[in-house]
């Protein structure tokens, strides 16, 4: 008969497990405050308060750091954005909220979303097969939203859904990025803050939906 694993087996696996994610977690932070190439893997262990030889233990590189946090990280992102289109709600609301869910991101987890702008969207490292298909996995589910709003007679259907889909993230993409180089700057608490991204949201999808021409305002 097989050993079963017993308590102390568990509690060493979990003790692993958050001892990989402090690491990530300190990664994300020493990335955004000094950029990917301008940081070490000792500067990684000294923002997670561990030993230099530990990191090793779990990561190969401080490489496969940085693809690990946009694999756990942007996974978990498209995970929500396919519970979002997979949802029975309209087009509009669809669309409204992923695009409040890729806005929140920054303010729920800034240092994240720099390292994402920064040191993968605009590096090599984004060309990298799994990061492709990732990426690609995000412009699918909003086509896939748009062509179903389409076969339910709520969008039009002369739009190819497979062009349109980058011009809606694209233009989340502009916000984000903007927010990140400090272009855009909201004033307040935080619940202000949040309010405002949602007006963002609301707006971006009235654009893409009915336009800028007088008349097109949305009811």
């Amino acid at each position: 008969m097989a050993n079963l694993p017993t308590t102390s087996d568990s509690n060493r696996q979990r003790h692993g497990r958050d001892k990989r994610q402090l690491i990530l977690e300190a990664a994300i932070k020493v990335f955004a405050a000094t950029g990917y190439h301008g940081s070490r893997v000792s500067d990684i262990a000294r923002e997670a308060g561990i030993a230099y030889g530990l990191v090793y233990h779990y990561f190969k590189n401080k490489e496969e750091i940085l693809d690990t946090i946009f694999e756990e990280r942007f996974g978990g992102f498209l995970e929500a954005v396919d519970g979002i289109a997979e949802g029975t709600t309209s087009t509009e609301d669809k669309l409204l909220s992923v695009a409040a869910l890729i806005l929140n991101a920054y303010r729920l987890r800034p240092e994240w979303v720099k390292v994402l702008v920064f040191e993968m969207q605009r590096s090599s490292r984004f060309a990298e097969p799994s990061q492709i298909r990732a990426v690609r996995r995000l412009f699918q589910t909003v086509a896939r939203v748009l062509r179903t709003g389409q076969e339910r007679g709520e969008l039009r259907g002369d739009i190819d859904p497979d062009i349109a889909c980058f011009l809606f993230i694209g233009g989340l993409d502009s916000i984000v990025t903007s927010r990140v180089l400090n272009l855009i700057q909201i004033e307040g608490e935080a619940r202000e803050e949040s309010e405002y991204y949602l007006k963002v949201a609301r707006t971006i999808v009235d654009i893409f939906l009915r336009g800028l021409a007088a008349g097109a305002k949305g009811t």
